[in-house]
């Protein structure tokens, strides 16, 4: 018997008419490492609330089948005696810190199992160790950066060392070195401690080395399962919305152009040992892929300066200093990718275009006006702001309202509000949660519904905060595909993210931020290849250009971000 045990698992939620779960049959054994992946929605939130109680005991609804959980049945016990054997982490950070401080957080699931104090000090410096944050340890919580809130929540989990572990998305706000960090110390716990991992995650790229099965949900069920080389293979893990690791998809397109790999890799490591050899003496010669006429396009579109950013300086009120000094110019029609390490400035960059932060020391100009004169009502017609966190940003009773709210509020007339509202729950496929509260959707599903209701009033910038958050491979790839329309329109595109695959397919223009100032301005084939600027930064390089920075000996080019190129 395994150590959870699920049959026939089927539920539905309070006044929704299609059930989230339907008949769930799954084994885990203890010490295993699982990803469960699927499409936004499918049901992976779902069941992990499941695993811990916090449905039927917290959340009501239609609960058959059970679910037994290191020997104990999940219904017959309530949350507080499934808690040591299982520690849950929720997508949302805000969702699970409370305290005031980062040690106390971490300390309170300690407190609550009457760990002596000695022992308790020794667990909480291991778990802020082991995420990365100690040197946070005495910070408020409300002066985290969403990241650092991220390392947090797993901190006070990781300190109680449960048998058991299930992460919703816990690198969603990690940069990419701090999530490579976290699935190290979580391979840690897995083979020195025998702690058995669920891992709910859409950045496959990661997460598919650590893994030894993953589990494959779509529409409330189990759709595959088995080893991750198999799945990912597999033509319908990619049909039901799954991203495939890079390495994979470059494994799949040498195999169709007869080239002989006999594994299927799932690390860098394994891909070049697999490589190597094919190699040989050849000597590729370097390709000039940037399409031509590039030059003058850029100097065509991008010569009137919208956005011009002097000598920007701040502070929270707690001393922390977030920006040092940014200067910096956006041109019409731009797409620009800001990245970095959390707490790098990015989000708090981006919080002072639309005025919703004001400069402590500097000048922000917006089509020439010093946007110190305009309100941010006025500066929000002009630039829409995507929160990071929908839940920041999202207030009304149904999707449809929301997405309405600021239409409305800027004197749209009503034909042109509803026909906004249609294009916008059709762009984002979320027509079919019109009528729904937003605040019972997934946390993908939330983020598209923010997304929705500034998309939908056509703002002439538009900026994201880290956009493809719980988003699967479909949303992301429908999300490239429209900022690539927005681009084609003249829309200036400005988007925070650590997401670097999805930076290395859409290729803007990238500037890099760390400790509040900006160390990295240019194309997105200059900044991946900078090795010194991009680890300063903690922004880990595309898996492809790892591949060729390996590979650059045999006279390949270091600058490959893309899958196809990279075949080729």
């Amino acid at each position: 018997m395994g150590i959870i045990e699920v049959k026939d698992l089927r539920y539905t939620y309070p006044n929704n008419k299609s059930s989230a779960l339907k008949g769930v049959n799954l084994s885990i054994d203890e010490g295993e490492f699982i990803l469960l992946t699927g499409p936004s929605g499918c049901g992976k939130t779902t069941f992990s609330r499941c695993l811990n109680g916090l449905i039927p005991h917290f959340y009501s609804g239609d609960l058959n089948g059970s679910v037994t959980v290191n020997g104990l049945n999940v219904l017959d016990h309530a949350t507080s005696k499934l808690a040591p054997n299982v520690g849950l982490i929720f997508q949302n950070p805000d969702n699970q810190i409370f305290a005031l401080t980062v040690e106390k957080d971490v300390a309170f699931g300690l407190e609550n199992l009457g760990i002596p104090k000695e022992q308790m000090m020794r667990d909480i410096s291991w778990a802020l160790k082991a995420t990365g944050i100690d040197h946070l340890r005495n910070r408020g919580t409300h002066e985290l950066s969403g990241g650092q809130k991220q390392r947090l929540a797993i901190a006070s989990i990781l300190a109680m060392r449960p048998k058991i572990l299930v992460l919703d998305e816990p690198t969603s706000f990690l940069d990419p070195i701090g999530a490579e960090k976290l699935f190290e110390v979580l391979e840690t716990l897995n083979i020195d401690h025998r702690i058995t991992i669920i891992l709910i995650e859409h950045r496959v790229d990661i997460a598919a080395k650590y893994t030894n099965k993953v589990v494959v949900f779509g529409n409330g069920g189990i759709v595959n399962i088995g080893p991750p080389e198999d799945i990912f293979l597999s033509e319908d893990t990619r049909l039901a919305g799954v991203g495939i690791p890079k390495l994979v998809e470059l494994t799949k397109k040498l195999r169709s152009r007869g080239i002989s790999i006999p594994e299927t890799p799932l690390s860098l490591e394994a891909f070049i040992q697999q490589i190597n050899p094919l190699m040989g003496k050849a000597r590729a010669k370097s390709k000039n892929i940037i399409s031509p006429g590039f030059e003058e396009f850029i100097t065509k579109h991008y010569s009137s300066p919208l956005i011009k950013i002097e000598r920007l300086s701040f502070a929270y009120p707690s001393g922390v200093k977030a920006l040092r000094g940014i200067s910096l110019t956006i041109h019409k029609g731009e797409f620009v990718a800001i990245m970095g390490e959390n707490g790098a400035g990015k989000t708090t960059l981006v919080k002072h275009l639309n005025g919703l932060l004001r400069p402590h020391d500097g000048r922000i100009a917006f089509n020439g006006a010093d946007i110190a004169n305009l309100s941010v009502a006025a500066l929000a017609r002009k630039i829409g702001l995507v929160f990071q966190n929908p839940d920041d940003q999202l207030f009304s009773e149904t999707v449809e309202t929301e997405i309405s709210f600021a239409l409305n509020n800027f004197g749209f007339k009503k034909n042109v509000v509803e026909k906004r509202v249609e294009w916008a729950l059709n762009l984002l496929n979320i027509k079919k949660y019109r009528k729904s509260s937003p605040f019972l959707l997934s946390g993908g599903e939330r983020k598209r519904v923010a997304l929705a209701s500034v998309l939908a009033w056509d703002p002439d910038v538009v900026v994201l905060d880290e956009p493809t958050i719980g988003q699967d491979y479909r949303q992301k790839e429908r999300l490239r595909h429209f900022l690539e329309q927005l681009r084609i329109q003249g829309k200036t595109i400005i988007i925070v993210t650590h997401d670097v695959e999805f930076v290395a397919d859409i290729e803007p223009r990238i500037i890099l931020m760390a400790e509040g100032g900006i160390i990295g301005d240019g194309t997105t084939k200059e900044i991946m290849t900078n090795v010194t600027a991009m680890s300063k930064a903690s922004v880990a390089p595309p898996m492809i250009t790892k591949v060729f920075s390996k590979l650059s000996e045999y006279g390949l080019p270091r600058d490959v971000v893309d899958v196809d190129d990279a075949a080729k």
